[in-house]
């Protein structure tokens, strides 16, 4: 414990350096893969005096690249994205094989609206992983964004299908998946489908469902099961006359 508080304690300390040397938008340390730029001599020191204090506080690098994942994804759920993204950065210097570190680079870039860019870096995770379900619904949750936001090119809706057929592939249960299929359906003009692939969804989680969404599919045809209300898409209720 004593050697992780120590890498810890040097973390801080880099941590408080690179926070006052400039702006976020031009700091390469908290944009992903440190901006694929090119670091200055004093910038690799720090890197080497990092990995070297590392590789004395952990069994290997894999173990340390780990546990900043791990650090990660705790700041990116309590909304220090920048401060997650430096995490993710020295996990991913750590071990450029930890193909966790390309997919929080993946749900980062994708939160900013940078699909394409996403993309990239999930396609580099499942070079790891290929069979990743909840992966796969990232990359093709990505496509559909591009294809629905974008020029509505039939290559993009193709391949997030495909992805998403092989995320149910992998586990049957991946509501999100499910969901995501749903939606292609509908693009479609698929529509019985679309109702079919969003009913098992939701029979697995509820959470997943998009009001709106469902706001549109009803436009077009009403819900087959009768769950959903075609007035404003809400699940139906059940009433009782008193």
């Amino acid at each position: 414990m004593k050697k992780v508080l120590v890498a810890v304690a040097f973390l801080c300390a880099t941590t408080l350096g690179f926070a006052q040397e400039q702006p976020a938008e031009q700091n390469i340390q908290v944009q992903p893969m440190f901006g694929g730029k090119q670091k200055t001599e004093a910038q690799q020191k720090k890197d080497e005096k990092f990995l070297t204090s590392c590789d004395k506080s952990f069994t290997n690098r894999q173990e340390a690249s780990k546990f900043f994942v791990e650090r990660g994804w705790e700041y990116l759920n309590e909304g220090q994205v920048d401060t997650a993204v430096y995490r993710f950065n020295l996990a991913w210097l750590l071990n450029p094989d930890n193909k966790d570190t390309y997919w929080a680079f993946g749900l980062v870039t994708s939160a900013k609206g940078e699909e394409q860019k996403a993309i990239e870096f999930y396609e580099k995770a499942l070079a790891y992983e290929p069979k990743n379900s909840l992966l796969l619904s990232d990359i093709a949750s990505s496509y559909l964004k591009v294809y629905n936001e974008g020029k509505k090119k039939k290559k993009d809706l193709k391949k997030a299908s495909s992805y998403l057929n092989d995320a149910v592939n992998a586990d049957s249960t991946n509501a999100f998946a499910l969901y995501n299929l749903s939606k292609v359906k509908f693009y479609e003009k698929k529509y019985s489908d679309a109702w079919r692939y969003l009913h098992k969804s939701r029979s697995i989680d509820l959470t997943q469902i998009d009001y709106s969404y469902i706001a549109e599919l009803t436009a077009q045809m009403p819900d087959p099961k009768g769950f959903f209300r075609s007035a404003d898409a809400a699940p139906a209720t059940t009433t009782t006359k008193e």
